[in-house]
């Protein structure tokens, strides 16, 4: 079963701030997925944050 990462979690592993990562979710440039007011992240999300954001590309 895959890991879903909150708000907390996502940031920590892409190594920004969790409120960067909260205005790029709200703009649409990382996908998420909601289950109701809950905000989770997969890894592929987390995959294709890197792949949207290039300046990501350094901090893996």
């Amino acid at each position: 079963m895959a890991r879903d990462y909150t708000y907390a979690e996502a940031a920590a592993k892409l190594r920004i701030a969790e409120t960067t990562l909260r205005r790029w979710v709200s703009k649409g440039r990382v996908p998420c997925h909601r289950l109701g007011r809950k905000v989770r992240f997969t890894e592929a999300d987390l995959e294709a944050a890197y792949q949207a954001c290039p300046a990501l590309a350094g901090r893996r």
